[in-house]
């Protein structure tokens, strides 16, 4: 009997010690089934507004802002929107991943469309930019513009994706 009860024992601290193991290489690492997206932005100020199809001399950079709502449906209060980046210099494809500073979703929370809806935004918008939908679109809302693009992106890795005037790429793989 004793030696059932230390086997047990033994049994259950190998589990827990792979289980230890797992979960830290998971919180540190991009999984075959995630993604992380950094979304960039190519576009010159003047051809911003051509970009929207919008007026010309709507977009102003000292005013708005441009906010991708990423082509996932995580579960609530995780975060789908990200502000882009106009320092695509900045960009380091051996980037490792660190935990905190992305957002990881896994295959059940990316869109099979692969859309991604980009708003350009008052600067001074009430809301959180956690809370921008194209539905809020009007009048008061503080969007001024939005426009559908499709991203293509990989698994297991950190996607830096660019948005340029006449194409969306992957920056790491051109």
């Amino acid at each position: 009997m004793k030696k059932v009860v230390i086997g047990i024992v033994a049994l259950a601290a190998v589990f827990f010690v792979v289980l230890q193991v797992f979960t830290w290489y998971n919180g540190n690492n991009i999984m075959s089934n995630q993604a992380v997206f950094k979304i960039y932005m190519d576009v010159k100020d003047e051809d911003m507004d051509e970009y929207f199809g919008v007026e010309k001399g709507t977009y102003d950079k000292d005013n708005h802002m441009i906010v991708c709502n990423l082509p996932v449906q995580p579960a609530p209060f995780k975060q789908y929107q990200q502000v882009v980046d106009f320092d695509i210099n900045s960009i380091d494809c051996n980037e490792k991943y660190v935990k905190g500073d992305y957002v990881k979703y896994d295959e059940t929370e990316l869109s099979d469309d692969q859309n991604a809806t980009l708003f350009i935004i008052n600067k001074n918008y009430s809301r959180p930019v956690g809370m921008i939908d194209h539905q809020l679109e009007g009048k008061n809302s503080g969007i001024v513009a939005s426009r559908q693009v499709h991203l293509d992106y990989q698994m297991a890795a950190i996607n830096h994706i660019v948005l340029a005037k006449d194409r969306v790429y992957e920056y790491c793989n051109k």
